[in-house]
């Protein structure tokens, strides 16, 4: 609990410096997603604390965010 409450912190400073990427995620969202790909792909948890959940989209797509934060991670 300490742990996510230490990364909320880090992330909403993160969110505050007004770098941008070429594509215009912040430094905080750039961080989720390394979080995401290269660390922790099959837990399904965020970076926030939230649960990374897969909802299908008729007609023939699906979506994988994050439960809490509403980050975006994937979509077909």
């Amino acid at each position: 609990m300490l742990f996510y409450l230490v990364i909320n912190i880090l992330l909403s400073i993160l969110e505050k410096i007004p770098y941008r990427t070429k594509f215009g995620f912040s430094l905080a969202e750039e961080l989720k997603y390394f979080y995401y790909y290269k660390i922790d792909y099959k837990k399904q948890k965020c970076l926030c604390g939230g649960n990374i959940i897969t909802i299908g989209c008729p007609p023939d797509g699906w979506l994988i965010e994050c439960s809490d934060c509403n980050l975006l991670i994937d979509e077909d």
